[in-house]
């Protein structure tokens, strides 16, 4: 038997059969007002923080079974307990929508809802907009940095049951105060991976706002903001993505104005 530590995320992208002990549409063996929506096991020969099999969530799977050969796409690191739980799905699965944080969070309520936890997920997604005013040589960009020291656009994670656009807007308005008028025939994203080797994809609209509006920074998040041209707002940014959106979006607003 090989213990898994809490906290352990090297198990992250890896392949695992999990043989299913609580199937859809059975009852919590002690709480039986709970009924799984989804396929529960474990892993044999992997024991998690309990001293038990290591326990998985598979998503993706919408009836019944005995196993399930999956990757494992998250953990839910509980703090209030003394084993984490992991997410897995079928290997066609991997990278899609159903892996974002967002819709593991909502897919695992059921039951994570009793608990204080964390989850690590190996895909997030975030939407913002590069924010601008005025038109032409007038036109000038809005710029935030965070507390990472990230020069950037506004941005935030998408919440279930949100579309790109409705995270778009909530965002601008939560991180600046902003109401932005959206232009959905811009939309430009890049994907990198972080230190902690997520892969994170971040989608970009062009956002108006009005120049008189009045700017509403969220203090817990962001420490700077700018209303620069162009060219200052292209030596500002501090990732070659950034400034690759930000290229794209002013070619695409002059080619509007012509």
């Amino acid at each position: 038997m090989t213990k898994i530590p809490r906290g352990d995320k090297s198990y992250i992208g890896k392949t695992v059969t999990v043989t299913v002990d609580r199937p859809i549409g059975t009852h919590h063996p002690k709480h039986r007002e709970i009924v799984y929506p989804i396929n529960y096991g474990y892993v044999e020969g992997l024991l998690g923080g309990d001293g038990e099999e290591q326990d998985v969530y598979i998503l993706g799977v919408d009836k019944p079974v005995d196993k399930a050969e999956c990757v494992i796409i998250a953990t839910v690191m509980r703090t209030d307990d003394n084993e984490d739980k992991w997410v897995g799905v079928p290997s066609e699965l991997v990278g899609t929508e159903l892996c974002c944080e967002c819709n593991i969070v909502n897919a695992v309520h059921f039951q994570e809802q009793f608990h204080t936890s964390e989850i690590f997920a190996l895909y997030e997604k975030t939407c913002g907009a590069v924010m601008y005013t005025g038109s032409g040589d007038d036109r000038r960009y809005f710029l935030i940095k965070n507390n990472s020291g990230h020069i950037g656009f506004p941005k935030g994670h998408i919440e279930y049951g949100e579309n790109e656009r409705e995270t778009a807007l909530r965002e601008v308005f939560e991180e600046c105060g902003l109401e932005a008028e959206l232009d959905e025939d811009f939309r430009a994203e890049y994907t990198f991976h972080t230190l902690d080797n997520t892969e994170k994809t971040s989608v970009f609209f062009a956002g108006r706002f009005d120049r008189d509006a009045a700017v509403k920074i969220q203090q817990e998040e962001v420490i700077g903001d700018w209303l620069l041209s162009y060219g200052e707002a292209m030596n500002k940014l501090n990732w070659e993505q950034d400034k690759a959106i930000l290229k794209a979006c002013e070619e695409y607003l002059n080619s509007k104005q012509n």
